[in-house]
């Protein structure tokens, strides 16, 4: 696995096992369970292992990598970045999905990870479209997709459910045209 590097040391890498303990202590931040679309809560070990070795799985089927573990300079997880959904070679689209370590959140990391993504979703995935969806009350994402080159496409009411109701979302997408566009 290639890894791709980012500003002050952070990269991102592919998910490996040795990421559990990590997963695991970040996604007990009840603010990021809030804030995604899939990850259950509270989270257990049972939830990091499941999730690990469906991607170790997903990476073996695929001819390159769609979701990547944003890490430190000593090589510790801090968020996970990628296209779950993505079936390399059947599929010019696919949906991304992020979360980052409430220690890093406001500066600027996840903007240089989303980005740094998509360029090579385009590039070496040969997606032609991405999309995100953003609970219509997450600001920062939101901020972080239009950093990165994405364009609000809409609203779509009621469209998720979250803690037993249903919410509104903000749907976001990038076609390859539009990274030439993007600004940090």
């Amino acid at each position: 696995m290639n890894e791709r590097h980012l500003d002050d040391g952070f990269r991102l890498s592919g998910v490996e096992r040795r990421d559990k303990a990590a997963v695991v202590e970040h996604l007990q931040e009840k603010e990021i369970w809030e804030n995604t679309l899939d990850i259950p809560w509270p989270y257990t070990e049972d939830d990091a292992t499941a999730w690990i070795e469906g991607r170790i799985q997903h990476r073996s089927e695929q001819p390159k990598e769609t979701t990547f573990a944003l890490r430190r300079a000593d090589g510790r997880l801090v968020g996970v970045v990628g296209a779950d959904d993505l079936d390399v070679g059947a599929s010019h689209r696919a949906r991304i999905g992020y979360w980052l370590a409430k220690p890093y959140w406001g500066q600027g990391l996840m903007t240089k990870a989303v980005t740094r993504y998509a360029e090579y979703a385009v590039t070496k995935l040969d997606v032609v479209r991405l999309t995100a969806e953003v609970f219509a009350w997450n600001e920062a994402s939101a901020r972080v997709l239009q950093k990165a080159g994405f364009t609000q496409e809409g609203r779509l009411r009621k469209h998720r459910e979250k803690d037993g109701a249903l919410v509104d979302v903000r749907y976001f997408g990038l076609l390859r045209a539009d990274l030439d566009g993007a600004r940090d």
